[in-house]
């Protein structure tokens, strides 16, 4: 393994120790010399691959745009097929409610509040992910010769925010997967009225 590789795994195991730190403490609290100590590095070594906690979240924000990729490939290739798009959005659903996702949500829409930096890499993460998923919407309509009741970009929108909400919720214990009065976001009934019925 070259020099390069090895200084890009330890960075990857940083990484996941501060998201760990982060999670168990949240951003503010979690200090480096706790990061460093959970990841078995020295502080020095630490500061050598980020050199502070914005750096960190930062990374994090690569990290989301890593795990998206195969959903933005997904879309990309659904052609307007609908059950592409519907298991896309299983998908993101699914990514949404690691266990982590939750707690880690939080922490981070907190930062993007404070910092323009955070909010603009973890905005563009998600302005893809939209635009992909109104591609796919759009395609589907054509494919099935009907005109959607919302324009693409804002149907998007509010599947990803309805996807994103109820996984949140779901992920901080406000939502039993039981609750009674809840409506699973992706049952097949809501799920085609937020994606257009067939034609």
């Amino acid at each position: 393994m070259s020099r390069d590789e090895q200084n890009q795994q330890r960075a990857a195991h940083i990484l996941q120790a501060a998201l760990q730190c982060f999670v168990e403490r949240g951003f503010h609290q979690a200090s480096m010399r706790d990061i460093a100590q959970a990841a078995g590095v020295s502080l020095g070594n630490l500061y050598n691959h980020f050199p502070g906690k914005q750096a960190l979240i930062l990374a994090a924000a690569e990290l989301e745009q890593e795990a998206l990729q195969p959903l933005l490939q997904q879309l990309q290739e659904s052609e307007g097929q609908r059950e592409q798009v519907q298991a896309s959005l299983h998908a993101f659903d699914a990514l949404c409610r690691e266990p982590q996702w939750a707690v880690l949500s939080v922490e981070v829409l907190a930062e993007c509040a404070r910092n323009p930096d955070v909010a603009r890499a973890f905005a563009n993460n998600r302005a893809r992910l939209q635009h992909a998923l109104a591609d796919a919407l759009q395609a589907l309509a054509q494919r099935e010769r009907r005109r959607p009741a919302l324009p693409a970009m804002l149907q998007a929108q509010v599947m990803l925010d309805a996807i994103e909400s109820a996984a949140l919720r779901a992920g901080l214990g406000q939502m039993a997967e039981t609750h009674a009065g809840s409506v699973e976001v992706l049952a097949p009934a809501l799920l085609a009225a937020l994606m257009g019925a067939r034609g």
